[in-house]
Parts: C-alpha cells; structure tokens; sequence
C-alpha cells in the first residue's frame, strides 16, 4: 500500500511537470516540436506537436502548415485547464478530412472568437487561451506550424487571394453534422 501511495504521489508531480512543460506564457501562439512520448509509454506513431493560443476579443490566429501525409493528423483546442473544447457544437477541431487545403497546398486555421466565415475556424468558445494540439498518428512527417497573430477585421487582407468562404447556412450544417456524429458515437 505504502508504495502504492507514493507511486501515486510520483505519478501526480510526473503529470503536473509534463503538462506545464507545455505552458510558455512568453511565447503564446507558437508551437514547440513534434513530442516523443514513448519513454512515458506513448505510441511512437502518435507524434503531437503541441502550441499555445492567447487572443484578445478583437484579434485571430492563422496557423498555416503543409499537412503531413498518412493516415490522421487533427487540430484540436483547449482551455486552460486542458479540457477539449466541446467539438459536438462547436467548431473546435478539424481533422484531415473536414479541412480544407489552398491551392498551394497549405492548410491556414484560423482560431478566433467569432466565426470569421472561412471553413477552417476553430471556436475558441469564448476562452481567451489554451492549449492546440496538431495530432499526427502514422504520419511521414510532423510540421511545426507557422502562426501569426492578425487583427480580425483584417483577417481578410491576411489570407490567400480567392481563400475558401462559407455561409452562416452551411456552417451550421457542418455543426450539425458534428453533432450527429457525437451522438453515434456516444449513443446509449
């Protein structure tokens, strides 16, 4: 029991070290290197490459990378306690196969506040900061994004000439579809 008790115990501050390892209050918005999770028994084909995001109300983060070639890769947001955001009814993450690539075969995500029209938002659902995850699991590679803090009144200036909108209409759509599919999958 006593070893018990102090596995725990080392467990607890182990956690505590790994998830603050992450926070980097001077450089928010950024992402740090793919991480290498198998020495605390993580799978070595799920490589994560884990960044930050701070946004005042009136502000957007572009996040821009060359989508990495294999079988998933996924963004996801948190808030600052790392819990996902509620990805049924909102917008907070996107995988390889809901986003949309540019022509010149980048994908930009845009994470803001409001929905700026564009098919890669992420809801920040009202968060001023987290955590973003870019999920790689059997992927050749796995891209440390760029990212850029802009304005959301020019976030129109600041994407690709001709960049993907879509409607309020079939933004709800995609809510809706999300939806459903967390109902199957969570279905009693």
């Amino acid at each position: 029991m006593a070893r018990q008790v102090v596995a725990l115990g080392d467990f607890v501050e182990e956690n505590l070290q790994f998830f603050l390892g992450f926070s980097n209050p001077e450089h928010p918005n950024t992402f740090l290197p793919p991480l290498d999770g198998t020495a605390m028994g993580a799978a070595a084909e799920n490589r994560p490459v884990i960044g930050s995001w701070k946004l005042a109300p009136d502000e957007a983060l572009i996040i821009e990378v060359i989508p990495p070639e294999g079988l998933y890769w996924s963004y996801s947001l948190g808030n600052v306690w790392w819990e996902t955001i509620d990805y049924g009814n909102r917008q907070s993450s996107l995988n390889g196969f809901q986003a949309v690539v540019d022509e010149d075969g980048k994908v930009r995500v845009v994470v803001a506040h409001r929905d700026p029209g564009v098919p890669n938002w992420l809801d920040t659902a009202g968060h001023s900061e987290g955590p973003i995850i870019l999920r790689c699991v059997r992927t050749e590679s796995a891209p440390v994004p760029e990212t850029r803090v802009v304005r959301f009144d020019r976030l129109a200036d600041e994407l690709p000439p001709g960049s993907r909108r879509i409607t309020p209409d079939e933004r709800e759509a995609a809510i809706d579809v999300r939806r459903r599919a967390v109902s199957r999958r969570f279905a009693r």
